[in-house]
């Protein structure tokens, strides 16, 4: 690993979902624009609000279309056309999630319908599954600046409901004309909740 990639990945949290509870206040983002610039590699910037952690990651591997970032402390993400697909290490993770009918539409800036299914693990270790009726619909055009770089971005909602219980969730996407997704706000799980996710660096 250069000396400059190194320089990004030690500015990230080590605790980031270590444990749910909340943590120390920043007093400042965990790296700088000049540092990702430096870098010269693509980076992404997750944000989990709940406990306040924040960590940068780095582009770990890819299986087809899903691709996997990893933190520091080895917490993983993995994306499926932008739409988060699985995480691994927060604790309360999302085991895997469909992402056939976002996927598509996302980067195309397209609205849609389609069911997903997420899985996580209940409380008696038992994987429990959850089908969710979610719409995606275009909000229109909206800069948005990610570590004080502006993005022309189009903003994507997602309302998703389950029809047994009362779960639902909504994630927002800011897509650029080229389908690049350079920031989310995404569903999780109950205790994790959402978390962000920021693309810093192509």
């Amino acid at each position: 690993m250069d000396s400059s990639l190194n320089t990004v990945i030690l500015g990230s949290l080590q605790t980031i979902g270590s444990a749910l509870t909340p943590g120390e206040e920043r007093t400042g983002p965990v790296v700088t624009r000049e540092t990702v610039e430096r870098a010269g590699r693509p980076l992404i910037l997750i944000d989990v609000p709940v406990t306040g952690d924040q960590a940068t990651a780095i582009a770990f591997g890819r299986n087809g279309n899903a691709e996997t970032w990893i933190t520091r402390n080895g917490v993983t993400f993995t994306l499926k056309g932008g739409a988060l697909f699985s995480t691994r290490g927060l604790g309360p993770d999302l085991l895997s999630a469909t992402t056939a009918g976002i996927e598509t539409a996302l980067p195309q800036r397209a609205s849609a319908k389609y069911a997903r299914d997420l899985r996580f693990i209940g409380g008696d270790e038992s994987i429990q599954k959850f089908r969710f009726y979610c719409e995606l619909v275009n909000e229109g055009p909206e800069d948005r600046v990610v570590l004080q770089l502006r993005h022309s971005t189009t903003r994507m909602r997602e309302s998703c409901y389950a029809l047994e219980g009362s779960r639902s969730f909504t994630n927002l996407y800011w897509v650029g004309s080229d389908g690049m997704l350079w920031d989310s706000r995404q569903w999780v799980s109950e205790m994790a909740q959402y978390v962000t996710i920021q693309r810093l660096h192509r």
